[in-house]
């Protein structure tokens, strides 16, 4: 899979996540650990793609 691919796999995912309370926590946590290891200008949209990616393959495993 390209980088590209990625990236648009993972913004879809966001734009499809259900909003729940443990979703909402997650993505905060995973952003603001990102944003505390990188800029905040890298931080938070990588904290948001990759959460969002991180979310939605923990529902497809739940599935199975």
């Amino acid at each position: 899979m390209k980088f590209k691919d990625l990236i648009k796999q993972s913004y879809e995912d966001l734009k499809n996540l259900k909003v729940n309370l443990f979703n909402v926590v997650m993505l905060t946590l995973i952003i603001i650990v990102l944003s505390s290891a990188i800029t905040p200008i890298a931080g938070i949209p990588v904290g948001l793609l990759g959460g969002a990616y991180f979310l939605k393959r923990r529902d497809e495993k739940k599935d199975l």
